[in-house]
Protein backbone atom coordinates (compact mmCIF):
# COMPACT_ATOMS: atom_id res chain seq x y z
CA UNK A 1 0.00 0.00 0.00
CA UNK A 2 2.86 2.25 0.53
CA UNK A 3 4.05 1.97 -3.03
CA UNK A 4 0.94 2.92 -4.73
CA UNK A 5 0.72 6.18 -2.09
CA UNK A 6 4.04 7.24 -2.71
CA UNK A 7 3.38 7.19 -6.48
CA UNK A 8 0.46 9.38 -6.60
CA UNK A 9 2.21 11.73 -4.28
CA UNK A 10 4.99 12.05 -7.20
CA UNK A 11 2.32 12.53 -9.86
CA UNK A 12 0.31 15.40 -7.56
CA UNK A 13 3.64 16.99 -7.04
CA UNK A 14 4.12 17.17 -11.34
CA UNK A 15 0.93 17.96 -12.21
CA UNK A 16 1.64 21.05 -9.84
CA UNK A 17 4.77 22.03 -10.67
CA UNK A 18 3.56 21.27 -14.69
CA UNK A 19 0.82 24.06 -13.61
CA UNK A 20 2.74 26.55 -12.37
CA UNK A 21 5.55 25.96 -15.69
CA UNK A 22 2.74 27.00 -17.86
CA UNK A 23 1.38 29.88 -16.24
CA UNK A 24 4.83 31.62 -16.19
CA UNK A 25 4.79 33.59 -19.35
CA UNK A 26 7.28 35.63 -20.49
CA UNK A 27 7.34 39.27 -19.91
CA UNK A 28 7.33 41.85 -22.67
CA UNK A 29 10.93 42.58 -23.93
CA UNK A 30 11.69 39.33 -22.41
CA UNK A 31 14.41 37.13 -24.87
CA UNK A 32 12.77 34.48 -26.78
CA UNK A 33 13.94 32.64 -30.17
CA UNK A 34 10.41 31.91 -31.05
CA UNK A 35 6.60 33.34 -30.62
CA UNK A 36 5.91 30.40 -28.36
CA UNK A 37 8.87 31.87 -25.98
CA UNK A 38 6.67 34.63 -25.31
CA UNK A 39 3.12 32.77 -24.89
CA UNK A 40 1.79 29.40 -25.09
CA UNK A 41 -1.53 31.57 -26.23
CA UNK A 42 -0.33 32.94 -29.63
CA UNK A 43 -0.52 36.47 -27.79
CA UNK A 44 2.78 37.69 -27.88
CA UNK A 45 5.39 37.69 -30.86
CA UNK A 46 9.10 37.12 -30.75
CA UNK A 47 10.56 39.84 -32.50
CA UNK A 48 14.08 37.34 -33.72
CA UNK A 49 15.89 40.65 -35.82
CA UNK A 50 16.88 42.21 -32.19
CA UNK A 51 19.65 41.20 -30.23
CA UNK A 52 18.81 38.01 -28.23
CA UNK A 53 15.40 37.90 -29.73
CA UNK A 54 12.38 40.21 -27.82
CA UNK A 55 8.58 39.74 -26.48
CA UNK A 56 6.15 42.16 -27.59
CA UNK A 57 2.74 42.46 -28.64
CA UNK A 58 1.67 43.68 -32.28
CA UNK A 59 -0.63 46.57 -32.71
CA UNK A 60 -2.07 48.33 -29.28
CA UNK A 61 -4.47 50.70 -27.98
CA UNK A 62 -3.47 53.35 -25.66
CA UNK A 63 -3.47 51.93 -22.40
CA UNK A 64 -3.86 48.55 -23.70
CA UNK A 65 -0.87 46.70 -22.84
CA UNK A 66 0.38 44.24 -20.02
CA UNK A 67 1.49 46.03 -17.09
CA UNK A 68 5.38 45.81 -17.46
CA UNK A 69 5.22 47.54 -21.30
CA UNK A 70 3.78 51.05 -22.89
CA UNK A 71 2.07 51.48 -25.82
CA UNK A 72 4.50 52.69 -28.83
CA UNK A 73 3.83 54.33 -31.97
CA UNK A 74 6.61 54.06 -34.54
CA UNK A 75 6.07 56.01 -37.76
CA UNK A 76 7.57 55.90 -41.10
CA UNK A 77 7.99 59.11 -43.24
CA UNK A 78 6.57 59.13 -46.47
CA UNK A 79 9.16 58.89 -49.61
CA UNK A 80 8.55 62.60 -49.99
CA UNK A 81 8.78 63.76 -46.22
CA UNK A 82 9.98 67.23 -46.34
CA UNK A 83 9.57 68.14 -50.08
CA UNK A 84 6.71 70.10 -49.53
CA UNK A 85 8.51 73.88 -49.81
CA UNK A 86 5.02 75.93 -49.48
CA UNK A 87 5.68 79.27 -47.55
CA UNK A 88 2.24 79.47 -45.97
CA UNK A 89 2.27 75.85 -43.99
CA UNK A 90 3.66 75.97 -40.78
CA UNK A 91 5.95 72.55 -40.48
CA UNK A 92 7.53 73.47 -36.64
CA UNK A 93 6.65 70.71 -33.75
CA UNK A 94 6.40 67.03 -33.98
CA UNK A 95 1.99 67.76 -35.40
CA UNK A 96 3.10 68.49 -38.44
CA UNK A 97 5.25 65.85 -38.28
CA UNK A 98 2.75 63.39 -37.94
CA UNK A 99 0.03 65.69 -40.07
CA UNK A 100 2.77 64.66 -43.10
CA UNK A 101 2.42 61.09 -42.36
CA UNK A 102 0.12 58.68 -44.11
CA UNK A 103 -1.67 56.63 -41.18
CA UNK A 104 -1.37 53.31 -42.81
CA UNK A 105 2.63 53.97 -42.19
CA UNK A 106 2.20 54.36 -38.28
CA UNK A 107 2.51 50.39 -36.21
CA UNK A 108 2.05 50.49 -32.39
CA UNK A 109 3.58 47.73 -30.29
CA UNK A 110 3.56 46.87 -26.82
CA UNK A 111 7.31 47.30 -25.61
CA UNK A 112 8.90 47.14 -22.00
CA UNK A 113 8.39 50.41 -20.36
CA UNK A 114 11.68 52.02 -18.77
CA UNK A 115 12.09 55.27 -17.26
CA UNK A 116 16.24 54.36 -17.03
CA UNK A 117 18.71 52.44 -19.03
CA UNK A 118 19.39 50.17 -16.17
CA UNK A 119 15.63 49.20 -16.52
CA UNK A 120 16.16 47.26 -19.71
CA UNK A 121 18.16 43.96 -20.56
CA UNK A 122 22.04 44.66 -21.36
CA UNK A 123 21.69 45.17 -25.35
CA UNK A 124 18.83 47.91 -25.07
CA UNK A 125 18.05 51.18 -23.61
CA UNK A 126 16.00 53.30 -22.45
CA UNK A 127 14.12 55.26 -25.08
CA UNK A 128 12.63 58.23 -24.11
CA UNK A 129 11.74 62.13 -25.33
CA UNK A 130 14.75 62.54 -28.28
CA UNK A 131 15.95 59.78 -28.49
CA UNK A 132 12.21 58.06 -28.83
CA UNK A 133 10.92 61.25 -30.87
CA UNK A 134 13.26 62.41 -33.23
CA UNK A 135 15.62 59.38 -33.77
CA UNK A 136 13.22 56.89 -34.05
CA UNK A 137 10.37 58.50 -34.86
CA UNK A 138 8.02 57.09 -32.42
CA UNK A 139 5.85 58.07 -29.40
CA UNK A 140 4.24 56.33 -26.15
CA UNK A 141 0.74 56.89 -26.44
CA UNK A 142 -0.44 55.79 -23.13
CA UNK A 143 -2.03 58.09 -21.17
CA UNK A 144 0.32 58.31 -18.31
CA UNK A 145 3.24 58.61 -19.86
CA UNK A 146 5.37 61.15 -18.63
CA UNK A 147 8.89 60.15 -18.14
CA UNK A 148 8.14 56.72 -19.78
CA UNK A 149 10.34 55.39 -22.30
CA UNK A 150 10.38 51.83 -24.20
CA UNK A 151 13.83 49.21 -24.09
CA UNK A 152 15.26 49.66 -27.62
CA UNK A 153 18.53 48.07 -29.27
CA UNK A 154 21.06 50.16 -28.30
CA UNK A 155 22.12 50.71 -31.93
CA UNK A 156 18.43 52.19 -32.93
CA UNK A 157 17.48 49.48 -34.68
Amino acid sequence: MVRPMKYAAILILLAILSLLTVGCDKEIGDSCSRDMDCSPNGDRSCDRSQPGGYCLIISCEPDGCPGEAACAEFVTPSPDFGADTDSDSDTSGSEAFYEQLEASRARTYCLKKCRKDRDCRGAYQCALDTLLEDDLNGLVIDSKFEGIGVCVPKDGR
